[in-house]
């Protein structure tokens, strides 16, 4: 288990250090998120409460110039890493993964909380609907967010099934506040009532990812299987009035009964003043693996993804296409090599304790169970795990200019479509037109 250098102000430091093969993850608790540093800049902070300046860049005279040195420390100031020329955070005593591998813990989990639902969505990757009669107990998933704080994991995103038709709930997001993580909700918001979304007012949390399939009332109800739309909206409603310091964005898993309405949600987003709409094509996994008739072809998912980018072109909603491969922008240089992020910056935890890459190989590449093994021990030599991040590629893939920052795209999308991991992920326009 992780040692933690500073155990009574970790949870509220506002930046928390781990070391990494190339230097050091500092989490910004304000900004919410991590900014990697390499190897002279981890000496930096760590040496900065001990000693002067002038001593620090002494140390590091033969690597540094006294210029880039104070352009740093300056830059550091700018965003209150460093104040007085000492570094304001603290520093976790985690150990370090080896290049090759992986990052020493992932920067994200998603955890599903449960399985249960009140809608039945032709399109669930989870087939949610009952609850599974052996989901993690509230011990469990508290034992759980400790293990992500000691770890320097400050991201959750919490998912099912509803999240929000969990009894407990409000005691988990009170624990994940308790131990300085940021919390985001995945929701249909059907039972974000105003006394739900009142209490959730008074958490702290990051965002609502709100899955919104269709602009109309009537596609909307099809594709849910349920008179839900006008308790969606509602529950839309509720959560800006009274959670407004929390992102709330939609979330569109397009398939062949919805692609008549992406100018319809995108509409519906402004109309509502929802600042950001996701747009992501359904995968053969769950109820969408029942009902392969929503499945898009390879040639309808490139259309509707260039579609929605276009639209979104000329609207002052910011229009975001997930799983673009090759990537449009390149990853941070310290990220290069990882390619996609499931296994390797991020993992899926189940509503059962079961570890995984992502939700979609949940069952097929699991790597662990949490009620068995610690979570960092499944994080660095879990079976699911090491296979996907072993992955060698395919010669197309390993002849393209893109491979370094693509690794092939979407690992477990692949292995969710094709049984293989190996292969160039499905939607990958340059492998497409080098058959």
């Amino acid at each position: 288990m992780t040692v933690i250098e500073h155990p009574l102000t970790f949870a509220t430091a506002p930046f928390v250090a781990r070391r990494e093969y190339f230097g050091c993850l500092v989490y910004d608790r304000r900004r919410r998120d991590y900014i990697p540093f390499d190897q002279d800049a981890l000496h930096i902070f760590r040496r900065s409460t001990e000693v002067s300046l002038d001593e620090l860049h002494r140390e590091l005279a033969e690597k540094v110039t006294r210029q880039s040195f104070d352009t740093f420390v300056q830059l550091c100031a700018s965003i209150d890493l460093m104040k007085d020329g000492r570094f304001q955070g603290v520093f976790l005593g985690n150990e370090v993964a080896d290049r090759t591998m992986h990052l020493s813990a992932p920067t994200r989990l998603f955890l599903q909380l449960t399985r249960y639902c009140n809608l039945a969505c032709r399109h669930c990757w989870a087939d949610a609907g009952t609850a599974r009669p052996r989901e993690l107990t509230i011990l469990e998933v508290r034992s759980l967010l400790e293990q992500m704080a000691e770890m320097g994991t400050y991201k959750l995103q919490l998912g099912g099934g509803e999240p929000l038709g969990r009894g407990d709930v409000f005691e988990i997001l009170e624990h994940a506040n308790s131990q300085g993580i940021s919390v985001g909700i995945s929701t249909n918001a059907t039972m974000a009532t105003r006394a739900v979304a009142q209490r959730l007012g008074e958490l702290d949390i990051e965002s609502f990812k709100v899955s919104m399939e269709a602009g109309s009332e009537k596609s909307y109800d099809y594709i849910r299987n349920d008179r839900a739309y006008r308790k969606a909206i509602r529950g839309i409603r509720n959560l800006k009035e009274f959670c407004s310091k929390a992102e709330l964005y939609f979330h569109a898993v397009l398939q062949r009964d919805n692609l008549t309405e992406i100018p319809a949600l995108i509409k519906q987003a402004e109309k509502m003043e929802v600042g950001r709409i996701v747009f992501d094509v359904a995968v053969p996994v769950g109820r969408t693996r029942e009902n392969p008739r929503i499945l898009l072809s390879q040639e309808e998912a490139f259309h509707a993804l260039d579609l929605a980018r276009r639209i979104g072109a000329s609207s002052r909603v910011e229009v975001e296409v997930m799983g673009q491969v090759p990537p449009l922008v390149r990853k941070k240089r310290v990220f290069e090599g990882f390619g996609c992020e499931c296994g390797q910056l991020h993992c899926h935890i189940s509503s059962e304790g079961v570890v995984a890459a992502s939700g979609f190989v949940s069952s097929t590449l699991p790597a662990g169970n949490i009620r068995e093994t610690p979570l960092q021990e499944i994080w660095n030599s879990g079976h699911g795990l090491k296979l996907l991040r072993s992955n060698p590629g395919n010669n197309t893939c390993k002849n393209c200019e893109q491979f370094l920052s693509c690794r092939g795209g979407c690992r477990s999308r692949t292995y969710a479509t094709l049984s293989a991991l190996t292969e160039a992920d499905p939607l990958c326009r340059i492998a497409r037109e080098a058959r």
